[in-house]
């Protein structure tokens, strides 16, 4: 079948194909790579557990880790924004890591993106330190709302979380909010251009500030998705903003049925993350605990 039929399914049936797809694809070690075949990595490993609601398997909790940071793939480095999701994906499942959930809260609270001065060639703040990928790099918005998020639902489990760092990654979003609502990948404007939202990184930043919903940026952000959400036809844009609105109580019908219309491009292209995190959108027996406050 090739990526450009368009197969209509219904819900039941997309959700029955993607579980399928991940219980086939997934690799010896217990984890899944973005692709069949390839070894396993950190982000679609973390999205399969929480699609498949597997909290039985030992992958995540002995995944590898080093100073309190899980590396993106076992002989890898550190990605900051993974290691995000996968504190988000052990606090929901219930799993605890071999070198426990509070080294793993520690960790990511010693990293931060590196600050910049303030110039004339940017209206944002550069001095605000939230998170980037990797060391030694500025901060980005979805590393940023990963953590974030990642260390507030780990206050709220009772777990010693700096305080002052989460309202300054809060900041930071904030400021990086677009003119239009909405976020871009990393800056809100260069040069004097503003630069556009997009909508997964849009999600990604409500979900992170549902508990700011009164602030402007935020509502702002949850109009521009509302209008916006179905102009990214991909299973992970559509996904992340059928999360995002469900959490805030918004109406995602459409949504839903553009995602499942989308579900046999997916399947076809063999996107393993896209798969999984379409089968955690498309499942509502969850109620989006992992990524509601």
């Amino acid at each position: 079948m090739a990526a450009t039929d368009t197969v209509s399914l219904d819900t039941s049936e997309a959700v029955a194909g993607l579980r399928a797809r991940l219980t086939s694809a997934r690799n010896a070690d217990g984890g899944w790579a973005y692709y069949a075949g390839k070894a396993s990595r950190l982000e679609p490993t973390c999205w399969a557990l929480l699609a498949t609601r597997d909290a039985s398997s030992d992958v995540l909790r002995q995944w590898p880790s080093i100073d309190g940071l899980l590396l993106e793939r076992r002989d890898g480095a550190p990605n900051f924004g993974f290691h995000g999701l996968a504190l988000l994906t052990l606090l929901d499942l219930k799993i605890e890591h071999q070198a426990g959930n509070g080294a793993l809260v520690a960790g990511i609270q010693r990293v931060k993106g590196r600050a910049s001065p303030r110039n004339q060639f940017s209206a944002q703040n550069n001095e605000l330190q939230a998170w980037s990928w990797i060391d030694e790099t500025s901060s980005w918005v979805e590393p940023t709302t990963y953590c974030a998020l990642a260390l507030k639902k780990a206050a709220r489990a009772g777990m010693p979380v700096d305080r002052e760092r989460v309202l300054e990654a809060d900041a930071l979003l904030v400021d990086r909010c677009s003119v239009d609502g909405g976020w871009n990948y990393g800056n809100s404007n260069v040069v004097g251009k503003n630069l556009p939202s997009y909508v997964p990184t849009t999600a990604l930043g409500l979900l992170s500030l549902q508990d700011r919903s009164s602030d402007d940026a935020v509502r702002r952000s949850l109009t521009w998705l509302e209008q916006e959400a179905l102009s990214e036809r991909s299973s992970i844009a559509l996904s992340l903003a059928l999360v995002a609105l469900r959490v805030f109580g918004r109406p995602v019908q459409a949504i839903a049925s553009a995602l499942v219309q989308q579900i046999t491009t997916t399947l076809v292209l063999g996107n393993l993350h896209a798969a999984a995190l379409a089968l955690y959108a498309l499942r509502t027996d969850h109620a989006d605990a992992a990524f509601t406050l």
